[in-house]
């Protein structure tokens, strides 16, 4: 039997201003919290790749059975930049992204949230 995956995806990104420069320098926690946010909203964690930057700065893909989702901080501007694609239904990643926004506490977020309906043979 092949699998057939859902046909609505859901991609949410946002830029996050004002985050504690603390919180954005601890690589550590920022990993903890995306993986934590992803487990609690059931997605499958296939594999992860990351880089910290010098003198500050980080990167974090994950790889999702469903899809993907990365963080990139930038400490020297307050800063975190959140992108997730998930096609496990309507309204993926929102979860995860309230998880975030509640640790993290920014003072701003430029949200945008866009779902596709995936049609075969276009």
């Amino acid at each position: 039997m092949s699998y057939k995956s859902n046909p609505i995806a859901n991609k949410i990104s946002c830029v996050m201003y004002g985050i504690n420069s603390k919180i954005l320098l601890d690589n550590t926690k920022i990993k903890e919290l995306l993986l934590e946010a992803l487990k609690q909203e059931n997605f499958k964690i296939l594999g992860q790749i990351e880089h910290e930057f010098r003198p500050q700065g980080y990167t974090l893909v994950v790889l999702l059975a469903e899809s993907h989702a990365a963080i990139h901080t930038y400490p020297e501007y307050n800063s975190l930049v959140f992108h997730i694609y998930g096609c496990k239904g309507e309204g993926d990643g929102r979860k995860t992204f309230e998880f975030l926004k509640e640790k993290l506490e920014p003072k701003k977020i430029d949200f945008h949230e866009k779902e596709f309906i995936l049609k075969p043979n276009m």
